[in-house]
C-alpha cells in the first residue's frame, strides 16, 4: 500500500465520532511584491522564504475525546494525536523522530504508522482493536 491509500484508509476508518485527524503538509513557499505573473510563471520583486510546518512534523495530526477520571466528574477533554505514517520500506528521519519524542513526552498520542491498525493502535493506546 502506498502512503497516499494509507493516509486514505487511516484518515476513513478514524476521523470521524470523537476523533478527527487532518493531513498536516510542510512545504517552503515564497513571498514577496508580484512583479509579473503568466499562467505558468510568478516573479518576485524582494522574495523571502517561508516555512510551513516545523521541522519534523508528522504527516497526520489532530485530536481525539477522552473521558477523564472521577477527579475530574466526566469532563471530557481533546488528546492531541500526531500520526508519522511511513510506507513499508520508507525511513523515519532524525526530524522526525525528535518531533515524536518532544511531542510524547508532552503527552500527545503519537508515532509511527505502517498500516492503519498501527494508528488506530496510537489513537486508542487502551484499547485493542
Amino acid at each position: 500500500m502506498s502512503e497516499g491509500e494509507l493516509y486514505s484508509a487511516i484518515l476513513g476508518a478514524y476521523s470521524h465520532g470523537t476523533t478527527r485527524l487532518f493531513r498536516q503538509q510542510s512545504a517552503l513557499a515564497w513571498a514577496g511584491k508580484v512583479v509579473s505573473r503568466s499562467a505558468t510563471a510568478i516573479t518576485l520583486a524582494h522574495p523571502h522564504a517561508i516555512k510551513l510546518g516545523a521541522p519534523g512534523m508528522p504527516d497526520l495530526g489532530g485530536f481525539t475525546s477522552v473521558t477523564i477520571t472521577p477527579e475530574m466528574v466526566g469532563q471530557t477533554l481533546a488528546v492531541a494525536v500526531q500520526i508519522e505514517v511511513k510506507g513499508e520500506r520508507t525511513r523515519v528521519t532524525e526530524e522526525q523522530r525528535n518531533f515524536l519524542a518532544m511531542a510524547q513526552r508532552l503527552g500527545v498520542r503519537c508515532g509511527i504508522a505502517r498500516t492503519s491498525y498501527e494508528a488506530g493502535c496510537i489513537i486508542y493506546p487502551m484499547i485493542s482493536i
